[in-house]
């Protein structure tokens, strides 16, 4: 198995919960599976794309943070730094 299709299968897909149940206007929203590091608490990490902004953004969770939690979260989100493809390029 590559290290892509790795990556891929530990993320989830819930860009059509989010879509459905909360009325987010999302592309992509993915959410991995928990990490545990060898201190603290264990997290998972999420990446959202909106319909309106190709940029990727990116939040830590809780590992046991509910839809609901994340619906809340990405409705009140304030984006800081960004990456991706800016109006200029071409």
């Amino acid at each position: 198995m590559s290290a892509n299709t790795a990556a891929r299968r530990s993320f989830a897909n819930l860009a059509p919960t989010m879509r459905k149940q909360y009325a987010l206007t999302l592309r992509e929203c993915r959410l991995s599976l928990p990490v545990e590091p060898p201190w603290g608490a264990a997290y998972r990490m999420l990446e959202w794309v909106l319909k309106t902004d190709p940029r990727v953004q990116r939040r830590v969770f809780p590992a046991d943070c509910t839809a609901s939690q994340i619906a809340d979260a990405l409705r009140s989100h304030v984006p800081g730094r960004r990456y991706g493809p800016r109006d200029d390029d071409d």
